[in-house]
């Protein structure tokens, strides 16, 4: 199993004190969301409510924080003094603040003693080692935003203690968030402020069973900075993305990738540098250079966001053309080494109020998932889209944004990843849906039209569900192979109705995050079982494989298969003829395995539960002998 600990998602409040008006659209991306009651009717007694990313204000952009004096292990023999813990998270708070093409400034302005118990709504952004029991992450970041737009009025009381919160900036000359009054909390300029607004963040560290560290290592300390870096990309409105395996050089992931493992050094150092994904969507909520005056534009070192980016622009559908809202929609750089740049999520989600009572409620599906838009922001490069669903491998839609949770009610949780095709290729009904597109990004240069349509997929399965992360039938073994029988009668079945036999799935895993899981090959193969109930595999002549296989972690990795079609069409006759023979997929581990402080190879994950087989296993370069689990590798068909 997996070492990881996990980083909590960032809460959304409810603001207080808010009135109705008109909203803004919703715009799909990497963002935390909140409810936008919009006072729009949807249909007769009922008022359309959105969800809105939520972002600071201009105006508040310079976020002050104001840091706890509780210590980091207090009262232990590793406590950790003020000023390190300051210089450490004010170094977290830097990652974010140094983006040229973000203008988001996030800074310690006070350090005080708060003893405010469980986070609240105040106006103070507090950054603390004060946890309730009942706390189990290692840390979060919960905010508070407005959840419609609102007019803030000189002398209002937002957050009810009895103090105006809002100024005149006429009057103080002045028109920025700040602690106008010196009373010890942050006041808001008076105007007019959008739906998802942030009115109040918190960031709080698990010091209860959690020890911290100023310095990253393979012990099984957390640390500050890397933890850090992740909560501060919440607090200025950033959710959690799904990149866990960058290349097939770099095994670690985005840093608002939910999981660290604090086993793993380079895994934590890894956390504590943003990646290409982190960076575009901070700029793309804070972008740089679109203002002539104000911390929007541009100053020394800065770089307007429409002179190092493009938009790729587009949506996905379903094969009945409805719109998907919760799916992932990455942009894979092309190269030696195809390397993941930037995940966004697709769609937006409505839910209806009832006026009467203030209810909400759920709506149909046509009215609830208003659209399956997405828009990448990438630098200039050369991209393929590729699309896949949020099914919680590696992470589920709910740890993600609201848009993936609640859109996930409605679209299908689960569907065969694939890479956007060219023009006509691109349908429900694809034999090669491995060979993407190629997209030419150019800065200023939005591209649009980029639609996907999920596959109409039909799937053998070796497995019913996960058990297991791995076997540790490769210990002390070499030439480990493992494979998957799909018998005779199943294939020729489903060849029988028209479909194309288009790719292998394997769920395949590392047991430290900084590993890249590469294999040294997958192959699809034929083959019988003979009366002693050995596999009898052709290794030598495979119909289709792949050398040098880099898998994912935690998560099935396709094994798209070239010229589906001829695949089929030959093998459907050779099946035909013997019906003794079978198809196999098999996953073959290199011996000189990349590893990390665990020491494991990459693994296939398993099954015990269900009926055992048709799963086989060869080690030290002898036969393939059945064993009692089963390998989670699947076969996939595309047709009606």
């Amino acid at each position: 199993m997996k070492k990881n600990n996990k980083l909590s998602q960032a809460g959304i409040g409810a603001a207080a004190a808010v009135l109705m008006g008109l909203s803004g659209a919703s715009v799909a991306g990497g963002y935390l969301d909140t409810f936008n009651f919009t006072g729009q009717p949807a249909f007769e007694g009922f008022n359309t409510v959105e969800l809105t990313p939520i972002f600071w204000d201009k105006r508040c952009a310079n976020v002050e924080y104001t840091l706890d004096t509780i210590l980091p292990n207090e009262g232990t023999d590793i406590e950790i003094d003020l000023e390190s813990t300051r210089t450490a998270l004010q170094s977290a708070l830097n990652s974010w603040n140094v983006i040229t093409t973000s203008f988001i400034n996030m800074n310690i302005t006070k350090v005080e003693t708060l003893g405010n118990g469980n986070r609240g709504f105040d106006f103070i952004n507090e950054l603390t080692f004060e946890t309730p029991e009942t706390f189990t992450a290692l840390a979060s970041s919960p905010s508070t935003s407005l959840q419609a737009d609102t007019q803030f009025n000189v002398g209002d009381d937002i957050d009810g203690d009895g103090d105006s919160d809002v100024y005149d900036p006429d009057v103080e000359g002045v028109n920025v968030c700040t602690d106008i009054d010196n009373d010890g909390d942050i006041e808001f300029p008076a105007g007019f402020y959008l739906a998802g607004t942030i009115l109040d963040n918190d960031v709080q560290f698990n010091n209860r069973t959690v020890a911290w560290s100023l310095e990253a290592s393979d012990e099984t300390t957390a640390d500050i900075e890397a933890i850090a870096v992740h909560e501060f990309g919440h607090s200025h409105g950033l959710s959690h993305a799904s990149i866990n395996v960058i290349s097939g050089a770099d095994g670690t992931g985005s840093t608002m990738f939910p999981f660290i493992d604090t086993g793993d050094a380079a895994a934590e150092l890894a956390t504590r540098t943003l990646h290409e994904d982190d960076i575009s969507w901070s700029s793309y909520a804070y972008q740089e250079g679109t203002d002539d005056t104000g911390i929007a534009a541009l100053q020394e070192d800065d770089e307007a966001f429409d002179e190092v980016y493009a938009l790729l622009k587009g949506n996905i559908t379903k094969p009945d053309g409805l719109p998907i809202a919760g799916a992932s929609l990455q942009a894979v750089e092309l190269g030696r080494l195809d390397m993941v740049q930037v995940e966004a999520l697709s769609g937006s989600v409505r839910f209806v109020e009832r006026i009467a009572d203030g209810a909400l409620f759920f709506a149909n599906e046509e009215f609830a998932v208003a659209d399956g838009d997405f828009e990448i922001p990438v630098k200039q490069g050369r991209y393929r889209i590729l699309a896949q669903a949020l099914d919680g491998s590696p992470v589920a839609a709910s740890r993600v944004s609201s848009t993936a949770s609640f859109g996930n009610r409605y679209s299908p949780d689960t569907f065969p990843e694939e890479y956007l095709s060219r023009g006509r290729q691109e349908g429900s009904i694809e034999v090669d849906p491995g060979r993407g597109q190629m997209v030419n990004a150019r800065p200023g240069n939005d591209v649009e039209g980029l639609n996907v349509v999920i596959n109409n997929e039909r799937v053998l399965s070796s497995y019913d569900a996960v058990e297991f992360g791995g076997t540790s039938a490769v210990f002390g073994a070499t030439d480990v192979v493992y494979a998957t029988r799909f018998a005779n009668a199943d294939v020729l079945d489903l060849l029988a109705t028209g479909a194309s036999i288009t790719s292998a799935s394997i769920l395949t895993n590392v047991f430290d995050e900084s590993v890249v899981p590469r294999f040294k090959r997958v192959a699809l193969a034929t083959g019988k079982v003979d009366e002693n109930g050995v596999a009898q595999i052709n290794t030598q002549r495979p119909i289709r494989q792949q050398l040098d296989f880099i898998a994912q972690d935690a998560d099935d990795t396709p094994f798209f298969f070239r010229g589906a079609r001829s695949v089929g069409r030959v093998y459907q006759a050779l099946l035909r003829r013997d019906p003794e023979l079978d198809l196999f997929v098999i996953v073959e581990v290199d011996d000189n395995f990349e590893t990390g402080p665990g020491g494991l190879p990459p693994l296939v994950a398993v099954d015990t539960n269900s009926e055992f087989g048709d799963s086989f296993l060869s080690l030290n370069g002898e036969g393939f002998a059945p064993i009692n689990l089963n390998f989670a590798i699947q076969l996939r068909f595309t047709g009606e």
